[in-house]
């Protein structure tokens, strides 16, 4: 099965239960990439950053300011060159936690601006980088991206 059928297979197939939207924790959310990424793109590197999965939230922000300095890995990263870009990389967001406001403007907070400055910088360096809000959309950046080598960037 080509990379191409494997993607459409995933569109045809309806959801299980399990799978279904649910505003699931960050550590949830990025399970169910992974078991999304291994079943339909198993050819596909990938990383998950979860350094920060049994710390608590406060410490796991020191932690990684620590260990990033002024800018933060994304949740997310694919090693797959696409058209002008190096790699896919996602910043992962549960739905009740989206990162921008109405307006379309980002949400106040240092963690989310350092998040923002983050995915610009990357950009600036060829890489397709984005917030990805819960599963669905997760999933329909990993695959617009492969089929495309890009998609519609949430942070603008």
């Amino acid at each position: 099965m080509t990379e191409q059928e494997r993607i459409q297979s995933y569109f045809k197939k309806p959801l299980k239960r399990a799978d279904r939207e649910l505003d699931w924790s960050e550590t949830q959310l990025s399970m169910k990439i992974c078991e999304y990424l291994r079943d339909y793109h198993p050819t596909i590197p990938f990383q998950v950053d979860m350094s920060g999965e049994k710390l608590s939230k406060i410490a796991a922000q020191r932690s990684a300011k620590a260990r990033a300095g002024e800018y933060k890995q994304p949740d997310l990263t694919l090693y797959v060159k696409k058209g002008k870009f190096g790699t896919l990389m996602l910043e992962l967001k549960k739905l009740s936690t989206h990162p921008l406001r109405k307006d379309g403007k980002l949400k106040a907070g240092e963690h989310l601006e350092l998040q923002a400055k983050s995915i610009k910088w990357l950009r600036s360096y060829g890489q397709c980088a984005d917030f990805a809000v819960g599963y669905e959309d997760t999933i329909n950046k990993i695959n617009k991206y492969l089929t495309d080598g890009d998609f519609e960037y949430l942070l603008e």
